[in-house]
């Protein structure tokens, strides 16, 4: 029936975006819970809040002297549940889709700025003062990612 009414629950690992009739201008958002849903006049999207690892390979950078490096990194991001804010961020930009598509668009934005910064160091700044390097990569795309919901972890 068109009118029957369900009760969604989700995980721990995930958060709940329902929208529609009865909440207003704005959606609700439950992470690891249950909703009462009417789902004719509501829908409901699923955002995975798991922990996702992100290998971060620029090939063939020309550094600040012209210098071609390859340089592989590694992240750990999560969209941060705990703030409705970032949620409200995140369901904006990942509603409706799979983790292998939000793990390509943190993925796309973490090698540019890793491209980018790379383009301004030379290859001793980057090899002797790795945790600068790493610093100002993590600076840069955290603001990003921050206005995508998505939080880096480390």
């Amino acid at each position: 029936m068109c009118f029957d009414i369900g009760i969604v629950v989700c995980g721990p690992n995930e958060a709940l975006v329902v929208s529609g009739c009865c909440y207003g201008n704005s959606p609700s958002y439950v992470v690891g819970g249950r909703a009462i849903v009417f789902p004719c006049i509501q829908t409901i999207q699923r955002i995975p809040l798991n922990t996702m690892t992100l290998e971060v390979k620029t090939p063939r950078v020309y550094t600040a002297k012209g210098v071609p490096i390859s340089v592989v990194g590694t992240a750990q991001v999560k969209i941060n549940g705990a703030s409705e804010e970032m949620l409200a961020y995140a369901a904006e930009q990942f509603g409706g889709k799979d983790v292998s598509e939000i793990l390509q668009v943190c993925l796309s934005t973490m090698e540019g700025h890793q491209r980018a910064i790379m383009g301004n160091m030379t290859v001793e700044e980057i090899y002797r003062d790795r945790k600068t390097f790493s610093q100002n990569v993590l600076e840069v795309a955290s603001l990003d990612l921050h206005n995508m919901g998505v939080s880096v972890v480390s």
